[in-house]
């Protein structure tokens, strides 16, 4: 599974970040071999996703799954929007989205825009 991340510089509620993980990892289907990660920053955002990446090592690979983090530019994630399997987009609330939740929504990749 491919899940793409971005978010606000603003955002900082970590329980916020964890909710779109375990939305993330409810649509891991029992025979995907990994999670990739991408994060297309802000450097906050990117904190965040290793993190987690760091600390869901242990429990995935005893799954038999591997989870690897990138940090990419947010082009990178438009470019290969196709490829991703899921799009999570962090804010704070009335924050505009990014042209990244219109890209998945246009290319029918589920998304979730989490706020608080």
């Amino acid at each position: 599974m491919i899940v793409g991340i971005q978010g606000t510089s603003s955002f900082d509620d970590y329980h916020v970040f964890l909710r779109a993980m375990a939305v993330t990892m409810s649509s891991l289907k029992e025979d995907d071999p990994y999670l990739y990660i991408y994060s297309a920053g802000p450097a906050n955002i990117n904190l965040m996703a290793m993190e987690f990446t760091n600390l869901s090592e242990r429990g995935l690979k005893a799954r038999g799954k591997s989870i690897k983090y990138k940090p990419v530019p947010p082009s990178w994630i438009a470019e290969n929007i196709s490829d991703v399997n899921y799009f999570a987009f962090l804010s704070k609330e009335k924050e505009q989205v990014s042209k990244l939740v219109d890209e998945a929504k246009n290319n029918n990749v589920e998304y979730g825009i989490f706020r608080y």
